[in-house]
């Protein structure tokens, strides 16, 4: 056993060696990198309670307090170090592998074929997202806990399924389909009880009769832990503000969802044209490939629960099980590859399983079929590692597989405006924003741009039209109020950072800047209250604590002018605390420590 996951890391290592130097990318940023509840392992606790604590972000509210905690860890020992969590990943993934290969094992007893099985899953294309994008480790972490589940459940050791299942369900919500996933295993039989290898699938098929009567108080665990977690969520708020959210009905997800199914298919079986953004639209029933996809998915449910007792009948039950809370909950992208991680055990446990019934016919044969499929995925693998390697490779790798995409021709622009290449940046920016006049982020971008480059009407047009378009977006109110602020327009300033605030209490940015617009108008008991919530709400800034140090010294001079020595002093101390670590506010640190020695003396004195 050591030495296969031995191999298996060795092998992972190999594969997405290319790609672990890569940043964060997209929702990493408000999940992960400026997540300010990660900061800290005593908000462990905290993340078992609290939804918010997902995100750095307002409208970030998630229910995954064990992947949090892996968070917090990864933190806590390498700080904002994007390969470091990467690693985590791809640890994870490996161990993902590992039981799986276990679960292969269980079932059909061939350490060759849970060997294959281990190999395939770790090395498949489609799961390069679950590693390369730090919070799709949801994905990979639910399916090792999952795994482990359906073991404990399949050697019919409870405590081992019950901790296993506990664990998912405090990882990512599709957990919850063990529940259905156990009710189909219920008497298929383990190989250690039927038989071993393929010359006793006859003995197996008469134990799965056998045992299609088993107690289904076997499971009665796992009921209650499913009432519990789903009144946790109800408890949380979590499902009522996810209802609130959707993006779309009910109904339009179903049938999108239908035709996705097919599509996921396809991907795994040919994952040529992977991309984090998928040519793939809203379906209705009128729609020839919805109708198409229907009739294909029927099918292969009626044929798979009359014959869940046989591999094949089981691979399509688990997919299709594992899939389903995809199909009726109403999420923002259409089609993402993370989604089908654990869904596809069930493809590669068919996979492998054909592979070895051709495998027993013709021997030596087949097992070159086997190296070439291990061999050509690890180079598919290594070549779409490579795509995630940098922001604009990965985003110009989607805007060249979806020429129609509007988001990745944003995000392409927002990549060149980071990696201070302006002209590429308006370049796809206008070819974004002219598929999708309406997206918002896009005009948030065009106004960075403009103000960038000294244009403060153009950007002023530019965040007012976002405005419009989306008006929950606070960022524009606070850019506009930056702008206001600048050009001397200070009510108009104190209008858009108390927009921004209404928006999202916790935008500490934006408190501070409040608090210097205030005071320039000479509202100096109103300013200090603001720099006082700001340097509480420290840990919610976004970036660095420089910005933070910057809050304390305004407050440390404008209570100092106030003649609040006491809290002047600790101000000026926090100031020299965080400032001092940074040579460009020397001005600054020198100033607080001499306005500091001279209070102290006049305090002393």
């Amino acid at each position: 056993m050591k030495r296969r996951l031995l191999i298996l890391a060795v092998v992972g290592g190999i594969a997405f060696g290319n790609s672990l130097s890569g940043p964060f990318h997209y929702d990493d940023l408000h999940s992960v990198q400026y997540n300010p509840h990660i900061r800290s392992l005593g908000w462990i606790p905290t993340y078992f309670v609290d939804p918010s604590t997902f995100s750095g972000q307002a409208r970030g509210f998630m229910y995954r307090p064990l992947l949090l905690t892996t968070f917090a860890l990864d933190y806590s020992l390498w700080g904002q170090n994007a390969t470091a969590f990467r690693v985590t990943n791809l640890l994870i993934h490996t161990a993902a592998a590992a039981a799986f290969g276990a679960l292969f094992f269980v079932l059909l007893g061939t350490g060759v074929g849970a060997s294959l099985a281990a190999l395939l899953f770790l090395l498949h294309p489609i799961h390069t997202e679950a590693v390369n994008y730090i919070s799709a480790r949801s994905d990979a972490l639910v399916a090792l806990f999952f795994f482990l589940a359906a073991v404990g459940a399949l050697r019919y050791r409870s405590r081992w399924l019950e901790g296993a299942y506990a664990a998912a369900l405090l990882v990512k919500s599709v957990a919850i389909t063990l529940l259905p996933m156990l009710v189909m295993l219920r008497g298929w039989a383990p190989e250690s009880e039927s038989g071993s290898g393929l010359e006793s699938e006859s003995r197996r098929k008469a134990g799965n009769r056998e045992r299609r009567e088993s107690n289904p108080r076997d499971y009665l665990g796992i009921a209650v832990l499913s009432v519990v977690y789903l009144g946790i969520l109800w408890g949380t708020r979590f499902l009522r503000h996810s209802s609130e959210v959707f993006p779309r009905s009910l109904a339009a997800e179903i049938w999108t969802q239908v035709k996705a199914l097919v599509y996921y298919l396809w991907m795994f079986i040919s994952p040529t044209r992977l991309t984090v953004e998928h040519p793939f639209s809203i379906g209705s029933p009128t729609d020839v490939p919805v109708l198409m996809a229907i009739a294909v998915v029927m099918s292969v449910v009626v044929l798979s629960l009359r014959h869940r007792l046989t591999v094949p009948g089981l691979a399509a039950i688990w997919f299709g099980v594992c899939m389903l809370p995809y199909s009726v909950l109403p999420l923002n992208i259409f089609v993402a590859e993370r989604r089908v991680y654990l869904a596809s055990a069930g493809l590669v446990l068919l996979a492998v399983w054909a592979w070895q019934r051709l495998h027993s016919c013709r021997g030596r044969q087949v097992s070159w079929i086997g190296v070439g499929l291990i061999s050509s995925l690890l180079i598919l693998t290594v070549q779409r590692n490579s795509v995630w390697a940098s922001e604009i490779s990965l985003w110009s790798d989607a805007a060249q597989k979806h020429q129609l995409s509007a988001r990745a021709r944003v995000n392409l622009a927002l990549a060149h405006r980071r990696a201070q290449d302006p002209k590429a940046a308006r370049t796809h920016l206008e070819v974004g924003l002219r598929l999708d006049p309406e997206f918002a982020e896009g005009w948030v971008i065009a106004g960075d741009l403009a103000r960038d480059a000294g244009d403060n009407q153009a950007a002023r047009d530019a965040y007012e039209r976002a405005s419009r378009i989306q008006p929950s977006l606070e960022g524009v109110y606070h850019n506009l109020g930056n702008l206001s602020y600048a050009e001397g327009r200070v009510d108009d300033a104190i209008l858009n950072y108390m927009q921004t605030l209404k928006i999202n209490p916790r935008f500490a940015e934006a408190r501070n800047n409040l608090g210097q617009a205030l005071e320039a108008q000479g509202r100096e008991v109103e300013a200090l209250d603001q720099y006082q919530h700001a340097v509480r709400d420290s840990m919610f800034w976004i970036h660095t604590d420089d910005p933070v140090g910057g809050a304390w010294y305004n407050l440390a001079r404008l209570a100092d002018r106030m003649q609040k020595s006491r809290l002047a002093v600790t101000a000026y101390e926090e100031t020299v605390a965080h400032l001092s670590r940074h040579d460009a506010y020397d001005t600054y640190v020198d100033f607080a420590r001499l306005r500091l020695g001279q209070l102290r003396t006049e305090r002393g004195g």
